[in-house]
């Protein structure tokens, strides 16, 4: 026996998340990077006549411009959202993976180079003078500085195309890594040529600055920059024989076997290797990379006596308003004058250029209020520099404005800080915890920036092992795991204590 269903009405009440075009919208330009943020604009311009941007004279804008948001006040008003997952379009991770990096000779070799190059830049820049320019480096690429090279050449068009196809087939690090043949069918069957002309314009192109510049490998970079730069020197030929034959010897800090191998003392040894450890071998260092766009930063950190606070980058900034002319037409008086069409297309699109300034208004002052929080927090690393980090996370600057993690992980991502330390993306300054000896949490940055500097000062002849940083990171009063620091120092390219030794 089937029993008949029975129908009834009931009330029930019910909480529903939803997202309104206007949060839609200031949330989506928040998570943009000044890039994507620059065309979004440009795109929002060509589709809304009503909107329009204001050009700003630089010298005429302070340092701190003042907009004023479309709020009741002057104060600078967050995006604010719902905090439940519905809430939410997209979230990015509170802190970036670690880097997987292979650690290689070359770059280990080179630590000495960059640290010079850290003290000196460090030194150069004051609290109330950064230059930006020398900060984010020069807009050149590699490619496009050889290809201008080739230009002041008075080589037969014919050769000029084979040097470009030479250079547009370096890689970043300015390795050719293709051969003859690859360039020859590259060419084909627009111009025909044979592998001798392309050895010949490709032997020019190594005589380029930077020098070393379309080697195959290093043992050739190295053996160019040696020709160049010692040749008349009396131990040119020994350190080209090492260069040539015995690199991988030299770049396991395999000494004894090398001394036996040519046969020579130890103190011989090292002097050839004091001339081989002077060449650079990373010549494309110092160009742009044609895959990274210009980081500009979105905010600046100054001092203002013995604190640092931030401000908003007014050569960041891009100021938008309505359209005067079009949306006086439909004032009272002008209301006659337009039809129906007419009048509902500028209303609409008056509604809608207010509400992107809104949205691009609150992202400003998002941005503003976040790098306050993290500037205020971690007021002894702009002070003492990396050592000085404080364990910080999202949360923490969430709690602090009330606001959700995923809005702080947006204002942060892809964002940019310019202090007299450098240029830093607005995640870095966020890092995990560790346990020290008085009770409380240390940054892992503070302590990668530790072991980097323990390494540097070490000893060469008996670098530092990862036990003993170990000991020496607990007497600076952290709590840090021998593999921890294993993982800490191979993420920072550094490489064992047995391949950093050194003869002297």
């Amino acid at each position: 026996m089937v029993l008949p269903m029975k129908q009834s009405l009931s009330l029930f009440l019910s909480q529903q998340l939803t997202l309104t075009p206007q949060l839609k919208q200031s949330l989506k330009l928040l998570q943009l990077s000044s890039l994507d943020l620059e065309h979004e604009i440009q795109v929002e311009l060509e589709n809304n006549p009503l909107l329009e941007r204001i050009e700003v004279e630089r010298e005429q804008v302070d340092i701190q411009p003042e907009h004023t948001p479309l709020q009741d006040n002057n104060i600078p008003q967050p995006i604010t959202e719902a905090s439940e997952p519905e809430a939410e379009l997209e979230r990015t991770d509170t802190l970036a993976p670690e880097q997987d990096l292979s650690s290689s000779w070359g770059d280990n070799w080179q630590q000495g180079f960059d640290k010079r190059n850290d003290s000196q830049s460090s030194s150069t820049s004051t609290a109330n003078e950064i230059d930006l320019g020398q900060l984010i480096g020069t807009s050149e690429t590699l490619v496009e500085h050889l290809l201008w090279q080739l230009r002041m050449t008075t080589l037969s068009q014919q050769d000029q195309e084979i040097g470009r196809s030479l250079i547009r087939n370096l890689d970043d690090d300015g390795y050719l890594h293709a051969s003859l043949k690859d360039i020859q069918q590259q060419l084909a069957p627009a111009i025909d040529v044979d592998s001798s002309e392309v050895q010949a314009v490709l032997s020019l192109i190594k005589t380029f600055e930077p020098i070393g510049v379309g080697a195959a490998d290093l043992s050739e970079r190295l053996a160019i920059l040696l020709r160049h730069h010692y040749e008349d020197d009396d131990n040119f030929e020994l350190a080209l024989n090492i260069i040539e034959h015995h690199i991988d010897s030299l770049a396991a800090h395999q000494y004894d076997r090398l001394k036996k191998d040519l046969n020579i003392s130890l103190d011989h040894l090292s002097t050839v290797i004091d001339i081989i450890t002077t060449l650079q071998p990373r010549i494309a260092l110092g160009f742009s990379s044609d895959k990274q766009g210009h980081v500009v930063p979105d905010l600046i950190v100054i001092r203002k006596g013995d604190h640092w606070t931030v401000r908003l980058n007014p050569d960041n900034q891009i100021h938008l308003r309505v359209n005067d002319l079009y949306a006086n037409l439909i004032g009272k008086q002008a209301s006659n004058k337009l039809d129906d069409n007419d009048a509902r297309y500028i209303d609409t699109h008056v509604a809608q250029a207010k509400m992107f300034i809104k949205s691009l208004m609150s992202r400003y002052d998002t941005l503003l209020l976040v790098g306050q929080a993290i500037v205020e927090r971690q007021q002894d690393f702009f002070n003492h520099g990396e050592q000085s980090m404080k364990a910080m996370i999202q949360q923490d600057i969430a709690a602090s404005l009330e606001l959700h993690e995923s809005t702080i992980s947006r204002a942060t991502a892809g964002k940019y800080l310019l202090c007299p330390l450098g240029v830093f993306e607005l995640k870095y300054f966020f890092s995990s915890a560790l346990s020290n000896t008085e009770g409380t949490n240390s940054s892992s940055t503070a302590i990668r920036a530790l072991i980097k500097q323990m390494i540097d000062d070490e000893s060469k002849v008996k670098p530092l092992s990862d036990n003993k940083i170990v000991e020496q990171l607990e007497q600076y009063g952290h709590i840090v795991a021998r593999r921890t620091v294993a993982k800490y120092r191979e993420s920072m390219n550094i490489a064992s204590s047995s391949r950093r030794k050194s003869l002297q």
